[in-house]
């Protein structure tokens, strides 16, 4: 049984993901309402504004990792929130195309800096139940990007886009929490590093590269189709079949209200079930409700297709990132950066594919592609070696 200030760290960390996520989780119905009103021309400004997030995300999210690994700078997680919801809050009250690209990468820069020291610092309060405890680190992201389209769309009835100046709320107040234990924090990262160091020179700890690898190319499909559908998730719905703006955008947060679930049921089970077992398990049933949300032919029976499949593509997120801290043992900040932070963003670099695809052929062609996704990460996931104590 872990001692009870650690789990209460493990909820602190999974409010700080709350914090960081529920802007990230705002961006897309940000996007869709700017595309309503206007100021967006096509589906594929959406992706590029989104793929910017990423790109800035993808080439910030190493170089964030080995900050938090080199030494311990907990601080990170507090710079992360703020440039998290910095870039979305003036969202709303810029015309500009310069000034609305910039703020949008300035939100997948803070999304790229926390996601490395807060994953670090989870797993340094978490190891005696490392799947649980990942779990409750995630769900806070799940959380974030679930009730980002609820939280936005409140005060976007009262306030339009400017509504977008209320998003910084979350992170102030989990900045001023994690700024006033950041000594205590440190403390614990260093002894946590000591007992690395000592466990190396003793011959432990050995990594599999391989097996981080074909793990990142599963992500990257899994976060492809999910990315994808998400980002065009609002629009589908609207252009589709006739839904309300606000519908949608609480649709699209009913989605991640499940998947939040899954995510701590998942890492919950995991630990007994087996990491990877739970991953190619869920992998392979999300696959007929991906076909069945493509096919469905009314919002209704394709929310119901929604539903399960995003508890299932959830359910493996946990064990995913449990996977990458194994075989990437001795690079645990940049392993949680890469299977946390980016695989919810790898798939921005195939968003704007999607987007022209929308734009020639609709948006529900968009929607077979995501289906086809998820199908290659299934298969995919056959591939991944079993980790070190993991039996068959």
């Amino acid at each position: 049984m872990q001692p009870v200030p650690y789990q209460k760290e493990s909820l602190l960390f999974m409010l700080g993901h709350f914090a960081t996520d529920i802007s990230h989780g705002s961006l897309p119905v940000i996007l869709a309402y700017m595309f309503q009103a206007g100021r967006i021309g096509t589906y594929s400004e959406v992706a590029l504004l989104l793929m910017a997030n990423t790109i800035i995300n993808a080439l910030v999210q190493p170089l964030a990792g080995l900050l938090a690994d080199s030494r311990p700078r907990p601080w990170l997680m507090s710079v992360g929130i703020f440039f998290s919801f910095l870039g979305v809050m003036l969202i709303g009250v810029t015309h500009d195309q310069a000034p609305l690209y910039f703020l949008v990468c300035l939100n997948g820069l803070g999304s790229a800096i926390f996601h490395p020291a807060g994953g670090k610092m989870a797993n340094v309060f978490g190891k005696a139940r490392l799947g649980r405890n990942m779990s409750i680190f995630s769900v806070g992201g799940n959380a974030g990007m679930a009730a980002g389209p609820f939280y936005f769309t409140a005060f976007y009835v009262l306030f339009s886009l400017d509504a977008t100046l209320m998003m910084c709320l979350p992170g102030i107040v989990m900045i001023a929490i994690f700024l006033r234990r950041n000594r205590y924090y440190t403390l614990m990262a260093r002894r946590d590093q000591s007992r690395a160091e000592h466990a190396r020179g003793r011959g432990g700890m050995e990594e599999d590269r391989r097996g981080f690898l074909l793990l990142l190319a599963l992500l990257f499909l899994r976060s492809s189709g999910w990315f994808s559908l998400t980002a065009f998730l609002a629009l589908y719905l609207m252009h589709r079949f006739g839904v309300q703006d606000e519908l949608a955008a609480i649709i699209n947060g009913v989605a991640y209200v499940f998947g939040t679930l899954a995510t701590f049921l998942g890492g919950t089970i995991s630990d007994r079930f087996g990491f990877r077992r739970l991953v190619v398990v869920s992998s392979f049933a999300a696959v007929p409700f991906a076909l069945g949300f493509a096919l469905s032919p009314s919002a209704l029976l394709a929310t119901l297709s929604l539903i399960p499949l995003a508890f299932l593509f959830f359910a493996g997120m946990s064990p995913c990132v449990v996977l990458g801290q194994k075989f990437l043992c001795r690079h645990v900040g940049m392993s949680t950066g890469f299977t946390i932070g980016l695989s919810m963003s790898f798939g921005g670099l195939v968003a704007p594919i999607l987007g022209k695809v929308g734009d020639t052929y609709g948006v529900g062609t968009i929607m077979y592609c995501v289906a086809g996704l998820l199908s290659a990460a299934a298969l995919c996931s056959l591939l991944l070696p079993r980790p070190a104590g993991e039996g068959a």
